[in-house]
């Protein structure tokens, strides 16, 4: 085209929609709604990907403290993940980190003596350490704090408990106070405003450890006795109902591998819960009453 030749719709030639006002109406609103479109189709596409093997009993959900074993199925493939999971409500429920002490003598002789020992009803392994045994990150248990707050990319967020609740958040957010009862530096982030985290890995299958709550009181521990990914965590975790009876808002990793270990022992009259880890880990974390 020339630059002196005028534009395909100058005041020569009108354009259709200044003809029409009707259809300068509609193309208005669709490329306003266009977005709202394609966001919700993406939505459908990527929400519920994993689906429940055996959906949660109502009588669970009402319950303050309770255990159970759930599998998700992914429906592209009918690929399976079970984890064992440790329901409880912060109102009632609080979690604690027990310290075990560096050195490759603990001071329990399992996991399930350790958290028995401290009160606790159930836990889980807690977080990463180094081959000296130092904690990896910020500690907080009833012993006092070890080490100071760290910046390291693995460490993408909190879980901590003092006067006011439970919480999650990103290490961004997180502000030290002196009513911290229990801290733990952890990560990655599996699940944050109620979607899967991009980019974790979709390598390296492992037994997987984590944390997981609808930001509404409820909370989940959770072990996983199999081998998954990072990535297929997170969507199991994201998509409604496949591992809980509720919408999980966030949910982070802990340490995993052959550290992952499981324990339980809340219901009355039913035998005790554990998958042992298979080596010793650092500390622990628990659910205590409050």
């Amino acid at each position: 085209m020339s630059v002196l030749d005028p534009l395909p719709w100058s005041r020569h030639t009108r354009h259709p929609a200044q003809r029409n006002p009707f259809l300068a109406l509609g193309m208005t609103l669709s490329r306003r709604l266009l977005p709202l479109t394609l966001l919700l189709c993406a939505t459908t596409v990527f929400a519920d990907v994993w689906r429940p093997a055996r959906q949660s009993t109502a009588e669970d959900e009402g319950r303050e403290l309770y255990y159970a074993k759930r599998t998700a199925v992914r429906r592209s493939d009918g690929e399976a993940l079970t984890a064992h999971l440790a329901f409880f409500t912060s109102p009632s429920y609080r979690l604690k980190v027990l310290d075990l002490g560096a050195g490759k003598e603990p001071k329990s002789a399992s996991l399930s003596e350790a958290l028995r020992a401290q009160g606790c009803v159930a836990g889980v392994n807690g977080g990463f350490f180094h081959p000296d045994w130092q904690p990896l990150g910020m500690v907080v248990s009833d012993e006092g704090r070890i080490n100071a707050f760290a910046r390291a990319k693995l460490l993408s967020g909190v879980v901590h408990s003092d006067a006011r609740g439970t919480h999650i958040m990103r290490r961004g957010q997180f502000r030290d106070h002196s009513d911290i009862t229990a801290l733990l530096q952890t990560g990655p982030y599996l699940v944050e405003a109620g979607r899967s985290v991009r980019g974790l890995s979709t390598a390296k299958p492992s037994r997987r450890t984590f944390v997981a709550t609808d930001w509404r009181g409820h909370w989940a521990l959770g072990a996983t006795p199999n081998s998954v990914t990072l990535a297929e965590l997170a969507e199991a975790l994201a998509s409604d109902g496949a591992l809980t009876g509720w919408p999980v808002n966030r949910a982070i990793n802990l340490d995993g591998g052959s550290s992952t270990g499981f324990f339980f022992d809340g219901d009355s009259g039913q035998p005790p819960v554990l998958l042992k880890p298979w080596k010793p880990v650092r500390n622990l974390l628990g659910i205590a009453k409050r």
